[in-house]
């Protein structure tokens, strides 16, 4: 996994903007990019993680879920087939990995178990695929039990010609 940001983009492997706006997402999907963001950065300094992460999920209600986070992402970092692309911690904008794992969780979220895996499909396949998916709906779960939807229907906007 690889961190990066729009204003030290160098390489265009390092990733492509979505155009969608963190701002842009619910408080749960805002929370979970920050903390996939913020995993890395703690992996990277060597910090602990679930110190880490402990504080913003008992804010939210749901401490289960900073563990759930931490074993997504070490799965997606041990099993992924591609490099995986995570933007810096205060990037306004989503890279389109960080998309793809967002629309994992939310399709769980939102009992849609084909399209997670479809979704998944882009960057894990086989057993840990699986895995994977497991811990990310009982992190989707975690978040819905507390009312921090991945997003909601506010995020789509009607645009008039």
């Amino acid at each position: 996994m690889t961190g990066c940001c729009a204003q030290n983009k160098t390489d265009s492997s390092q990733g492509e903007h979505t155009g969608v706006k963190t701002k842009m997402l619910s408080l749960g999907g805002q929370l979970f990019v920050w903390s996939a963001r913020r995993w890395l950065i703690a992996g990277q300094r060597k910090e602990k993680i679930n110190e880490v992460l402990a504080h913003p999920y008992q804010a939210a209600k749901c401490p289960e879920a900073a563990q759930l986070l931490d074993e997504m992402m070490s799965i997606v970092a041990v099993s992924s087939f591609r490099p995986i692309t995570i933007r810096c911690l205060h990037c306004p904008s989503l890279d389109e990995d960080e998309w793809l794992l967002t629309q994992a969780v939310r399709q769980l979220q939102t009992n849609n178990e084909q399209g997670a895996a479809e979704v998944v499909d882009e960057f894990i396949r086989g057993a840990l695929a699986t895995t994977f998916l497991r811990v990310a709906a009982l992190y989707a779960s975690s978040l819905s039990k507390v009312g921090k939807p991945i997003t909601r229907a506010n995020f789509l906007r009607i645009v008039e010609n």
